[in-house]
Protein backbone atom coordinates (compact mmCIF):
# COMPACT_ATOMS: atom_id res chain seq x y z
CA UNK A 1 0.00 0.00 0.00
CA UNK A 2 1.65 3.61 -0.92
CA UNK A 3 0.50 7.03 1.10
CA UNK A 4 -3.29 6.84 2.13
CA UNK A 5 -3.71 10.68 1.64
CA UNK A 6 -2.75 13.10 -0.87
CA UNK A 7 -1.75 16.62 -0.97
CA UNK A 8 -1.73 19.77 -2.55
CA UNK A 9 0.64 22.66 -2.65
CA UNK A 10 0.53 25.52 -5.54
CA UNK A 11 1.66 23.72 -8.21
CA UNK A 12 2.27 19.62 -7.18
CA UNK A 13 -0.27 17.19 -6.61
CA UNK A 14 1.62 14.39 -4.12
CA UNK A 15 -0.30 11.35 -4.44
CA UNK A 16 -0.72 7.22 -3.84
CA UNK A 17 0.88 5.20 -6.34
CA UNK A 18 -1.53 3.60 -8.97
CA UNK A 19 -0.97 0.68 -11.22
CA UNK A 20 -0.90 2.95 -13.90
CA UNK A 21 2.84 4.92 -12.62
CA UNK A 22 4.42 1.46 -13.16
CA UNK A 23 5.73 2.85 -16.63
CA UNK A 24 7.24 6.26 -14.61
CA UNK A 25 8.71 4.90 -12.15
CA UNK A 26 10.43 1.96 -14.29
CA UNK A 27 11.80 5.33 -16.45
CA UNK A 28 12.41 6.83 -13.37
CA UNK A 29 14.71 4.37 -11.81
CA UNK A 30 16.31 3.83 -14.63
CA UNK A 31 17.46 6.57 -15.70
CA UNK A 32 21.41 7.45 -15.21
CA UNK A 33 20.80 11.39 -14.24
CA UNK A 34 18.00 11.01 -12.02
CA UNK A 35 19.88 8.10 -9.92
CA UNK A 36 23.73 9.22 -9.92
CA UNK A 37 23.13 9.52 -6.23
CA UNK A 38 21.24 6.94 -5.66
CA UNK A 39 23.37 3.70 -6.06
CA UNK A 40 22.62 4.13 -9.91
CA UNK A 41 20.64 3.21 -12.29
CA UNK A 42 18.66 -0.21 -11.31
CA UNK A 43 19.49 -3.31 -13.13
CA UNK A 44 17.09 -4.16 -15.88
CA UNK A 45 16.80 -7.48 -14.42
CA UNK A 46 16.26 -5.97 -10.33
CA UNK A 47 13.34 -3.40 -11.58
CA UNK A 48 10.06 -5.18 -11.18
CA UNK A 49 10.98 -6.62 -7.63
CA UNK A 50 11.86 -3.01 -6.82
CA UNK A 51 9.50 -1.14 -8.27
CA UNK A 52 6.74 -3.76 -6.68
CA UNK A 53 8.03 -2.18 -3.14
CA UNK A 54 6.94 0.88 -3.79
CA UNK A 55 3.28 -0.39 -3.98
CA UNK A 56 3.15 -2.97 -1.17
CA UNK A 57 5.24 -0.61 1.79
CA UNK A 58 3.15 1.20 4.12
CA UNK A 59 3.74 3.43 7.32
CA UNK A 60 3.08 -0.15 9.65
CA UNK A 61 6.28 -1.44 7.75
CA UNK A 62 7.95 1.82 7.62
CA UNK A 63 7.36 3.20 4.18
CA UNK A 64 5.24 6.03 2.51
CA UNK A 65 5.44 6.76 -1.31
CA UNK A 66 3.83 9.67 -3.24
CA UNK A 67 4.21 10.31 -6.47
CA UNK A 68 4.66 14.01 -7.28
CA UNK A 69 2.95 15.24 -10.25
CA UNK A 70 2.47 18.65 -12.07
CA UNK A 71 -1.42 20.18 -10.54
CA UNK A 72 -2.40 21.41 -13.70
CA UNK A 73 -0.91 18.79 -16.46
CA UNK A 74 -1.12 15.57 -14.60
CA UNK A 75 2.70 15.01 -15.62
CA UNK A 76 4.35 12.85 -13.16
CA UNK A 77 7.55 14.89 -12.19
CA UNK A 78 9.08 12.16 -9.33
CA UNK A 79 8.39 10.80 -6.26
CA UNK A 80 9.06 11.66 -2.35
CA UNK A 81 9.28 9.34 0.19
CA UNK A 82 8.98 8.31 4.21
CA UNK A 83 10.64 5.27 5.47
CA UNK A 84 12.88 4.15 7.86
CA UNK A 85 15.98 5.25 7.97
CA UNK A 86 18.62 2.49 7.74
CA UNK A 87 20.07 3.13 11.09
CA UNK A 88 16.86 2.29 12.61
CA UNK A 89 15.44 5.04 15.46
CA UNK A 90 14.15 7.75 12.28
CA UNK A 91 12.57 8.52 9.94
CA UNK A 92 14.33 9.59 6.69
CA UNK A 93 12.67 11.82 3.77
CA UNK A 94 13.69 11.24 0.50
CA UNK A 95 13.16 11.65 -3.19
CA UNK A 96 13.83 11.24 -6.35
CA UNK A 97 12.68 13.23 -9.26
CA UNK A 98 13.13 13.26 -13.36
CA UNK A 99 16.15 15.43 -14.38
CA UNK A 100 13.32 17.41 -16.65
CA UNK A 101 11.58 18.75 -13.62
CA UNK A 102 14.66 19.64 -11.85
CA UNK A 103 15.62 23.60 -11.14
CA UNK A 104 12.24 24.65 -10.95
CA UNK A 105 11.65 24.22 -6.45
CA UNK A 106 8.97 20.97 -7.40
CA UNK A 107 11.59 18.76 -4.84
CA UNK A 108 11.57 21.48 -2.83
CA UNK A 109 7.68 22.00 -2.82
CA UNK A 110 7.21 18.57 -2.05
CA UNK A 111 9.59 17.56 0.27
CA UNK A 112 8.12 20.78 2.67
CA UNK A 113 5.05 19.61 2.25
CA UNK A 114 5.97 16.43 3.42
CA UNK A 115 8.02 17.44 6.05
CA UNK A 116 5.10 19.70 7.54
CA UNK A 117 3.35 16.38 7.45
CA UNK A 118 5.98 14.28 9.20
CA UNK A 119 6.27 16.93 11.83
CA UNK A 120 2.63 17.60 12.37
CA UNK A 121 0.04 15.24 11.07
CA UNK A 122 2.73 12.28 11.95
CA UNK A 123 3.95 13.94 15.06
CA UNK A 124 7.18 12.92 14.64
CA UNK A 125 9.51 14.64 16.48
CA UNK A 126 12.26 14.78 13.41
CA UNK A 127 12.37 13.54 10.29
CA UNK A 128 15.87 12.83 8.74
CA UNK A 129 17.27 12.76 5.45
CA UNK A 130 20.59 11.37 3.75
CA UNK A 131 22.69 12.45 0.83
CA UNK A 132 25.99 12.37 -0.14
CA UNK A 133 27.86 15.43 0.25
CA UNK A 134 28.92 15.79 -3.43
CA UNK A 135 25.51 16.10 -4.17
CA UNK A 136 24.74 19.96 -3.82
CA UNK A 137 21.79 20.74 -4.78
CA UNK A 138 20.26 18.23 -2.55
CA UNK A 139 22.38 19.56 0.44
CA UNK A 140 21.14 22.99 -0.52
CA UNK A 141 17.28 21.83 -0.49
CA UNK A 142 17.51 20.06 2.78
CA UNK A 143 19.46 23.24 4.65
CA UNK A 144 16.62 25.65 2.73
CA UNK A 145 13.64 23.43 4.79
CA UNK A 146 15.44 24.22 7.98
CA UNK A 147 17.28 21.06 8.83
CA UNK A 148 20.48 20.91 9.90
CA UNK A 149 23.67 18.57 9.41
CA UNK A 150 23.54 16.11 12.04
CA UNK A 151 26.26 13.86 11.31
CA UNK A 152 28.47 12.53 7.96
CA UNK A 153 28.61 8.54 7.75
CA UNK A 154 30.70 6.58 4.80
CA UNK A 155 28.14 4.27 3.28
CA UNK A 156 27.79 3.36 -0.47
CA UNK A 157 31.31 3.71 -1.38
CA UNK A 158 31.00 7.88 -0.45
CA UNK A 159 30.77 10.14 2.20
CA UNK A 160 26.96 10.71 3.07
CA UNK A 161 26.05 14.18 5.46
CA UNK A 162 22.72 12.99 7.41
CA UNK A 163 20.37 16.33 8.09
CA UNK A 164 17.56 16.44 10.90
CA UNK A 165 14.39 18.69 10.99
Amino acid sequence: MTAKQNFDTARLRLRGLLPSDRSFIADLISDENARRYLGGPVPMAQREAYISRYFSGDIEKGQMVWLVEAKETHLPLGMIFVSKHKDGGDFELSYQFRPAAWGFGYAAEAAKRILDYALNDMQLTRLIAETQSINVASCRLLERLGMKELRRVQRFGAEQIIYAS
